[in-house]
């Protein structure tokens, strides 16, 4: 694991190997995610029914939506499928959402 920073908001952190969460439930709780166990990336419309009023947690057990309590403002979020058993899918929502949709392609292998 390196400790150069390529990212840094609010709630995450991205590195060239792996993503910090730095508010994974609610505001406290970290969680690092390696960029090998990501599968997939995708992009998604935001909405009543796809995450736009989750502030945190899962309404399933395939989906999670780090920490922000800033959400119901953002649009698109950035779905990270992987091969973890529960939470297949991890919902983003970086603050500059098109630079981090950009590096993840760059740096998650098999894009």
């Amino acid at each position: 694991m390196t400790n150069s920073v390529l990212y840094n908001d609010k709630y995450l952190q991205i590195f060239d190997d792996r993503i910090k969460f730095k508010s994974w439930a609610l505001p406290w709780g970290k969680k690092e995610v390696k960029f090998s166990s990501i599968k997939k990336i995708n992009e998604r419309k935001l909405g009543t029914f796809t995450g736009k009023h989750r502030i945190s947690g899962t309404g399933n057990f395939r989906d999670w939506f780090h920490f922000d309590i800033d959400r119901p403002k953002k649009e698109k979020a950035i779905v990270l499928e992987t091969s973890f058993k529960i939470y297949k899918r991890i919902w983003i929502t970086p603050e500059r959402h098109a630079s981090v949709f950009n590096l993840l392609k760059k740096l998650v292998p098999n894009q």
